[in-house]
Order: C-alpha cells, then structure tokens, then sequence
C-alpha cells in the first residue's frame, strides 16, 4: 500500500552540485532529482546501517553490478541515439525533474 508522504525536507545546493544530482538521478532511471535524493537518504544500505541493518557482500556487489549496467545502458542509448542522428534527450523525467525545484 501506498504511504502519504506528508513531510517535506529541502535544502539548497550549489549549480554544481544539483548538475551531478541530475546527472546521476537520471543514470538511476529516478523518475526526478526528489526522487533520487529521497531514495538515496532513506533506502541506502549506509542509511540502513545507522540503524543496525546492513546489506550482505554479495547484495552490495549485486546493487554495483546494477548501478553500472544502467550506466552502461544509458551510455548505449546515447550512443545509438547519436549513431542515428538523433538529438539526445533526457527521458521523460526532464519535466517532472523541474515541477520538484
């Protein structure tokens, strides 16, 4: 079932920093910056080891090898994209990515 999320934290970054969050958001195939941000703040093992509970090796290996073939994935994209002729453009997420500033 769905939680209501009925609390709102924010916090300012710099151009440079909100580039690299955008940036890496859309590596993970976040559907928005908030999005990324919210899942790396609560949902990451480094968040989850604070309050005892951890990863095992094997998972944090598997979580890595996940992270880098969505890398890979979107490198591809951008490739056969330009390949094409195509001008690269961010998924869809580029417009909800701007409702959330």
């Amino acid at each position: 079932m769905y939680d209501a999320r009925t609390r709102m934290v924010s916090f300012r970054v710099s151009e440079d920093e909100y580039e690299r969050l955008k940036d890496m958001s859309l590596q993970q195939c976040a559907r928005s910056v908030s999005e990324f941000a919210r899942f790396i703040l609560c949902k990451q093992p480094a968040a989850a080891g604070a309050s005892g509970e951890g990863n095992s090796p094997r998972m944090d290996k598997l979580e890595g090898a996940l992270r880098q073939l969505r890398l890979d994935m979107n490198q591809l994209r951008q490739i056969v994209e330009t390949t094409l002729g195509r001008v690269v453009a961010p998924p869809e997420t580029a417009s909800i990515q701007e409702n959330n500033q």
